[in-house]
């Protein structure tokens, strides 16, 4: 799955430093790729579950490549070749990111354009990759709705559809059902449609069905193992906690959202652990409509399983591919299907189709212009393998249709037979109830079983029986007269007994409720250690502290703290600073140094400056807080150099478009939601110093005349140099007295600082240092305050604890300052380099604990070190006596 966005473009930037080669996939198929005559269109599949995709791609392209057989002769026809190849990109992101690159790198280019993949976790990663080389891409079966985000994904487009949602709404209403237990697995795809489905099924509805209210039973997400099977205890774990008894609150119809191979691990479970036979599982195309593999003798006689597949068409143009396809594999030497093996292997071809007759639609010179095939093809309108083909404005398919299955025993075969069409709306739908096998009921039913599981009938016997539980009560009543008649002192004694056990059970209950305090702890210090070591890989700026807060206050004693004011005063002499945070968020650091190698990469340089941001009316905690993009071209305005994300080069500009941030009063104190932010008085403002990677850069000079300015008004992206053929990186020009810089991309900005600032005297409460040198006296007077007084060895006082003549002050280096420990550790170290020098204790390592690691001292090697961090790091440490 897609672990998240980060190793996703870090994949790609792997990619980048020249080491795809290494990866393999299946050799390119046809002439010279990068010839004017050619295009190249490659497929990513799950090959394990397409086994049949291979196939089915040689022998579409066989079909392109040939112009006089009466089969979309006109795809191509100006003496261009279709060459292919095909790569097996799994389910996973990851896998799929690299067999991406290795394709691309085969080509020795960028593809023209994309088939694939077949599940959403992996169309996701490899949109998110192609998009940045405005590769065109067509999925024939992924269905997550995150791929309809055209501003995410403006290249993908797909035959299938996200409605997949709104049709199981439509079939489960056809039954006249209401309530559901869902089972979904954990991955992207399990997500995305049970929260879909969710959105749509739950509260009441009136609509043609009747006035009816959706309701889930109960839900359970079934977790995988690192191998990508199904954990078997998850799995019992959620079938336990199904209800099954009171048909008040459960449900016999139980939605299983999952990937085909895991969900027939799931139902074999369920059948081998005897749950309730007469559920009736529900399913949708990612495995209805798919063989089981392996041995079945594990399946029920009436499986009953019902689902949705997209709709399996059999129309002219279905029969005369596969007539064809028959052919062909005759003369292959293979063994011809009796029918395409999946529905999505229509979809496959109509995937194929799609991409090469938009790329056949437009000028062999613009074919390498993503924008203009996605455009082209978005608007595409044919009689596909599958059906009606056309497009929606998002690139999902126009008017989706999907076919209803049910799994039958036919003779000794186990069959999916086709029971219906659902579309989006229950009215659109049709269900042939007489054709159905249900679990447990059987075939040729004439009333729909109902969602509830039934309960069963009390016996006869039963109720003739209840005479013996009511002398049973009598005898135990005369028990109980008669244990009243015992003495107070046995009474007692079994009272206190039994608060013994009570107590008891209590003290266990405390022991394990502070043993999972310790497993807290122990897992907080873990995920900041991890933090920490991802951190280190990454190259974090040394000015970071282990703090896991995403902004952290800078003391005015800070060094940097002057050198972000310094900046501010080469063009407002008069600023003062009234706080300053820096913000450290590694996600947002990842993206922006995966720009930084890119355009060391492509360009040459990556030309980081340090520059001014003004958010307006935007708070900063949107920009800082977010764990993707950080400055986003989604709130981006219209500038005189288009719309784009402008920084300037004097904060005296940026200063015009600063955040006022909420003010505190007498009454009241304002705190930001998201951090400990607090609020500002009413003269004070903030904005952002910012790191921008500026890459190749072009000068527009917006004063030369009043038509390059309206010009540049409508920039959405930097001009093409004509040197080069390729679009400058950034745009710059001067306005308002400073230069300023516009990038049309998310990514290349990180926000450094966060500064809250005033103009004016000097308010001490505010800003309590007036020079950076008095900041620096303070600081070192400060450190000295925090020591620990001890006496001196030898000294007649030494034999009092309360009268001391020296001081010691211990401190660790960090970040090229010596930084005083706090002054409980300081006692902590002081007594124990005491204790060793006198030769009370024989080790020199003394163990002390903050609220995330835990430091091993050593007082006399002088260094201190992180035993918790995984690399155990190490600090330097002194002990100075004043």
């Amino acid at each position: 799955m897609v672990k998240d966005t980060m190793s996703i473009l870090l994949l790609y930037l792997w990619g980048l430093l020249g080491l795809g080669p290494l990866l393999s996939c299946h050799p390119v198929q046809g002439r010279e790729l990068q010839s004017n005559n050619t295009v190249y269109v490659p497929g990513l599949f799950d090959l394990s579950t397409f086994d049949f995709g291979e196939e089915i791609y040689e022998f579409t392209v066989s079909l392109i490549n040939n112009h006089s057989d009466g089969w979309f002769d006109d795809i191509l026809n100006d003496g261009t070749e279709l060459t292919w190849s095909v790569a097996d990109s799994a389910c996973d992101g990851d896998i799929a990111v690299r067999k991406y690159w290795d394709i691309r790198t085969q080509n020795r280019g960028r593809p023209h354009g994309l088939v694939g993949c077949r599940c959403s976790d992996a169309s996701i990663a490899v949109a998110m990759i192609a998009s940045l080389e405005e590769v065109p891409q067509v999925s024939p079966s992924s269905t997550s709705d995150k791929l309809s985000d055209t501003t995410k994904y403006p290249f993908f487009s797909r035959v299938t559809s996200s409605e997949e949602p709104y049709a199981l709404v439509s079939m489960l209403r056809s039954f006249g059902w209401s309530r559901v237990t869902i089972l979904s697995t954990d991955t992207l795809y399990g997500k995305d449609q049970e929260n879909e489905f969710r959105r749509l099924w739950l509260n009441k509805h009136n609509d043609s069905s009747g006035t009816w209210e959706g309701e889930v039973a109960y839900s359970h997400t079934i977790l995988l193992d690192l191998n990508d099977t199904v954990n078997e205890a998850s799995v019992k774990q959620g079938l336990a906690g199904v209800p099954t008894d009171d048909p008040t609150i459960n449900s016999r119809v139980i939605l299983l959202i999952a990937h085909d191979q895991h969900a027939y691990h799931i139902l074999r479970i369920a059948t081998e652990s005897n749950f309730q036979p007469e559920t009736i599982w529900v399913g949708a195309e990612a495995w209805v409509g798919r063989a089981p593999p392996g041995d079945l003798s594990w399946m029920p006689e009436f499986p009953g399983y019902i689902g949705l597949t997209p709709y399996r068409n059999r129309n002219e143009y279905y029969v005369d591919y596969l007539q064809r396809l028959q052919a062909w594999q005759e003369r292959k030497g293979r063994s011809p299907w009796g029918e395409l093996p999946d529905y999505a292997a229509e979809y496959l071809v109509d995937s194929i189709l799609s991409i090469t007759m938009a790329l056949s639609n437009v000028p062999q010179g613009m074919r390498l212009n993503g924008s203009v095939v996605t455009t082209e093809l978005q608007s595409l309108t044919f009689n596909g393998v599958s059906g009606d083909v056309a497009f929606t404005e998002n690139g999902d398919r126009l008017h989706p249709r999907f076919s209803i299955f049910n799994l039958q025993r036919v003779g000794n075969a186990l069959t999916w037979v086709d029971v219906g069409v659902a579309k989006t709306r229950v009215t659109d739908s049709t269900v042939m109830t007489n054709s159905i096998c249900f679990a447990a009921v059987g075939c040729g039913v004439t009333e729909v079983p109902s969602d509830k599981y039934p309960v069963p009938p009390v016996p006869i016997s039963l109720l003739i029986s209840v005479v013996i539980p009511i002398i049973l009560v009598l005898l135990v009543a005369v028990t109980i007269f008669y244990c009243r008649t015992r003495q107070t002192k046995n009474r007692l004694k079994d009272s206190m007994t039994e608060m013994q056990k009570k107590m008891e059970e209590m003290k266990r209950i405390d022991g394990d409720l502070n043993a999972i305090d310790r497993q807290v702890e122990d897992a907080k210090r873990r995920q900041a250690s991890l933090i920490l070591q991802r951190a280190e890989l990454q190259g974090m700026p040394d000015t970071w502290t282990e703090a896991l807060d995403t902004i952290v206050e800078v003391a005015p004693e800070d060094k940097q703290y002057w050198t972000v004011l310094d900046r501010m005063r080469e063009s407002m002499d008069d600023v003062n600073i009234s706080k300053l945070w820096r913000v450290q968020n590694t996600s947002l650091w990842s993206y922006y140094s995966f720009h930084k190698d890119r355009l060391l990469t492509l360009v040459g340089g990556h030309g980081e400056r340090d520059v001014w941001h003004g958010t307006s009316n935007l708070d900063p905690s949107v920009i800082y807080d977010d764990q993707q993009d950080g400055f986003m071209m989604q709130f981006a305005a219209q500038g005189f150099w288009g719309r784009g994300l402008y920084f300037a080069d004097k904060a005296s500009y940026s200063s015009h478009y600063a955040f006022t941030p909420p003010q505190r009063t007498l009454m009241s104190s304002f705190t930001f939601a998201s951090d400990s932010r607090p609020g500002g008085n009413k003269d004070e403002k903030e904005m952002f110093l910012t790191k921008l990677l500026v890459g190749k850069e072009v000068f527009l000079d917006r004063d030369v005349s009043s038509g390059k300015a309206n010009e540049y008004k409508k920039l959405t992206v930097p001009p093409v140099d004509k040197k080069t053929g390729y679009k400058y990186n950034t745009v710059t020009g001067n306005t308002g007295g400073s230069q300023v810089w516009v990038v049309y991309e998310n990514g290349r900005a990180y926000p450094d600082y966060l500064v809250r600032y005033y103009r004016g005297a000097r308010d001490e409460t505010r800003t309590p240092y007036g020079t950076k040198a008095e900041a620096m006296k303070k600081g070192v007077a400060a450190d000295i305050e925090m020591g620990v007084k001890l006496p001196v060895a030898g000294s007649e006082s030494s034999t009092s604890s309360n009268s001391y003549n020296s001081i010691v002050t211990w401190e660790y280096l960090d970040n090229k300052c010596w930084k005083p420990f706090s002054a409980n550790h300081q006692s902590i170290i002081e007594r124990h380099h005491q204790n060793f020098v006198k030769t009370k204790v024989t080790s020199s390592k003394v163990k002390i604990d903050t609220d995330e690691w835990t430091y091993e001292v050593d007082v006399a090697s002088f260094v201190q070190e992180n035993i918790d961090h995984p690399g155990h790091r190490q600090r330097e440490i002194r002990r100075r006596q004043a």
